[in-house]
């Protein structure tokens, strides 16, 4: 089965859910929708429903319809997504997905912090066959850097120093920076070569 691209596939994220308060403390029951659009204007979106503190187990609920790429057959879906909790180091806990899917006849289960949409249901990236743009790109690739990269790191860049030293995020730019000028350095020396102006 082909590989998805993780980048390119609709994801549900337990640290965005939690961004929009769907994982308040205490009791909650929180319904929503989650849209995604495409090239500008093709939209999809799923509905749902997330109960936490309720005694009788989290889970977050999923519904929508699944249309077929093969033969443009709708399915009406609705299912539950287990979750569960590790305990965070300075109170709280962390919330996350369980996989729902069923794959060689065993569960899977694992717990995950993003479910990717495989067929008609979501599940794990492992279940689903996802896997990051990185690993489709060759070793010669994979070390490339383009100004794309330093533009998109640098948007995430909140406060560049503190304490007087740079923060995590800016340090990041600054390491892409420097690889960006070491492969224009290597990208003119083999220029330099291929016209032969240096050995």
């Amino acid at each position: 089965m082909p590989r998805q691209h993780a980048e390119s596939s609709h994801a549900l994220k337990i640290f965005w859910l939690r961004k929009q308060g769907y994982f308040p403390q205490g009791y909650s029951a929180r319904n929503g929708t989650v849209t995604w659009t495409r090239w500008g204007d093709e939209k999809s979106s799923i509905g749902i429903s997330i109960v936490v503190g309720s005694g009788s187990g989290d889970h977050m609920r999923l519904w929508y319809t699944h249309t077929s790429n093969q033969n443009g057959e709708k399915s009406d879906m609705d299912y539950k997504v287990n979750l569960t909790t590790t305990p965070c180091r300075y109170g709280g806990v962390r919330y996350w997905f369980i996989c729902p899917l069923t794959k060689n006849g065993s569960y899977c289960g694992r717990r995950v912090g993003v479910l990717y949409i495989c067929g008609k249901y979501y599940g794990c990236r492992y279940c689903c066959g996802v896997a990051y743009q990185s690993q489709f790109e060759s070793g010669r690739r994979k070390g490339f850097v383009s100004i794309p990269d330093i533009e998109r790191a640098e948007k995430e860049v909140k406060r560049y120093y503190y304490r007087g030293k740079p923060t995590r995020k800016y340090r990041r730019v600054i390491r892409l920076n420097e690889k960006f000028n070491v492969s224009l350095i290597m990208a003119a020396g083999r220029l330099d070569r291929l016209a032969g102006l240096s050995k």
